[in-house]
């Protein structure tokens, strides 16, 4: 096996320039960088990173942190399969590996911080999808662990956060129905007592907010969970209710499918007797008839800056927290139509 002591003769400079080539460090010329990264791919040179780790007290590995919520395949979750992709994709462009780690608990306490604890991981990433143990924040504070959040703007100051602007992106979703024509509107959510879900409850919160301004109260048709096909539930409760809202905001799409569905099964259609707007855009959506009116979550490159949040904690002695949102953006879908006998 090659060593980096033979990649720095091949491209003919210090051992030390090929350390930081390997590091990702800038202090490197590019023409230099660039011969030496040809003689690692030609001598097909791995770094060890135990080594590393005993020499700098780094891993150069980054945890990606989830609760599985539910008893399903993760490769289900669009949301954060989304997410892994674009924290892998960023983690190798910068020279650090990752670490999946999961665990199903709908009655526990789950371990945000297992993996760090077991000297596996120089960070975290977490997904917000569980409410962040007090006892755990302590830890993060007192042991200074590098940590990021996604999706949820956990308060701690030493926690960076990336989301998204919900609540603009709800607004914009009753002002479009509005404008529609719609004059009666619900909000297909969560039960908090059941699901922690930040973003759908930063947008029940936007659409009543915006409704308020308008004049209007808004009938809330809570789902019991977030988990794909909870929307039945909501859309029995719908259907029960004697004056049926037209204008339907969903707080995610894998809800949205399924309510739709148990609608339909019951005769009651959409765009024909009500409009409904989701949340993320999911591929499936452009494939549903009707095509589904969604809000877009740049979860690719919030990924990625994620992870160079993370990296920067990690090696910048000058640190300070970050809190970044990204905006959505909106896609046309067929489920947005005039509210039924609307003139316009």
């Amino acid at each position: 096996m090659a060593t980096q002591k033979e990649v720095a003769e091949l491209a003919g400079v210090s051992f030390i320039t090929v350390s930081r080539v390997i590091n990702g460090l800038d202090n490197v010329a590019p023409d230099t960088r660039t011969r030496v990264e040809a003689a690692i791919k030609e001598l097909n040179y791995h770094p060890n990173r135990q080594a590393q780790a005993l020499n700098h007290g780094l891993t150069r590995t980054l945890a990606f942190v989830t609760p599985r919520m539910y008893e399903l395949p993760l490769y289900n979750n669009f949301f954060v399969m989304s997410l892994l992709s674009g924290v892998e994709i960023q983690g190798r462009e910068l020279g650090w590996d990752l670490l999946l780690t999961t665990d199903f608990d709908l009655k526990g306490q789950f371990d945000f911080l297992r993996v760090w604890h077991q000297r596996k991981v120089d960070g975290l990433v977490f997904v917000g999808f569980q409410r962040f143990p007090q006892d755990q924040l302590l830890t993060i504070e007192e042991q200074a662990i590098p940590c990021v959040s996604i999706a949820d703007r956990l308060e701690s100051p030493a926690i960076s956060w990336i989301d998204t602007d919900n609540r603009s992106a709800a607004r914009d979703a009753v002002r479009r129905l509005y404008e529609r024509g719609h004059r009666s509107f619900a909000f297909v959510g969560v039960d908090p007592g059941i699901d922690y879900n930040p973003n759908i409850l930063e947008r029940e919160r936007a659409v009543r907010e915006a409704l308020a301004e308008l004049g209007m109260g808004m009938e809330v048709v809570l789902s019991d969970s977030a988990a794909p096909g909870s929307g039945k539930i909501a859309a029995k409760r719908y259907l029960a209710l004697e004056e049926r809202p037209t204008g339907i905001v969903c707080g995610n799409d894998s809800v949205a499918f399924q309510f739709m569905i148990e609608n339909a099964s019951r005769g009651v259609l959409c765009p024909r007797d009500y409009s409904l707007v989701g949340f993320d855009a999911e591929p499936a959506g452009r494939l549903s008839s009707p095509t589904l009116a969604s809000y877009k979550q740049p979860l690719l490159e919030m990924g990625r800056r994620a992870v160079r949040a993370l990296v920067d904690r990690i090696t910048v002695e000058a640190w300070k927290k970050e809190t970044i949102e990204f905006p959505l953006s909106f896609v046309e879908g067929s489920s947005l139509r005039d509210a039924p006998g609307s003139e316009r």
